[in-house]
């Protein structure tokens, strides 16, 4: 990403993260919308091995690899990749819900994967977008998966 000049975005305001690590959902939210909120939190608690990258940038957009970030609107327009935004489409859908994705939070995209955080199996996923039963590879902690993932697009 450096070697390309990649426009590395700023990092996460530290109290914006802190507030996130501590607030709890407005009590005006519905439930699902509460839930979302919470899974990310645990997610930023839980492992700091992701939540650190926020203190770097503010997710990732490089070469059609998409790691989502907090920043929730630019110029008053909601931004696409915020990872609130992109779960609460996914788990409160008029159209479809998912049920391989209900249970976890997503993370990021590219054109053929999702990529997700399982509670359950407590690991960092690559999921096939079409077929999202299926589990493309799995992995422990998240420079790992960072790394596959730059792998990928270099």
């Amino acid at each position: 990403m450096v070697d390309n000049n990649y426009p590395e975005a700023n990092p996460v305001d530290p109290d914006v993260m802190a507030d996130l690590m501590r607030k709890v959902a407005p009590v005006d939210w519905d439930a699902q919308k509460r839930r979302v909120y919470e899974d990310i939190q645990r997610l930023m608690i839980n492992r700091p091995d992701y939540s650190d990258m926020f203190n770097i940038m503010n997710g990732v957009e490089y070469k059609g690899l998409t790691l989502y970030s907090m920043v929730q609107a630019e110029n008053g327009e909601p931004v696409w990749s915020n990872i609130y935004i992109r779960n609460v489409e996914t788990r409160d859908n008029d159209i479809y819900v998912d049920p391989n994705l209900s249970d976890k939070v997503l993370i990021g995209e590219d054109g053929m994967s999702v990529f997700a955080y399982s509670f359950t199996d407590v690991c960092f996923e690559i999921r096939d977008k079409a077929s999202t039963d299926y589990v493309i590879e799995s992995y422990s902690n998240f420079s790992e998966l960072l790394s596959a993932l730059i792998d990928t697009v270099s």
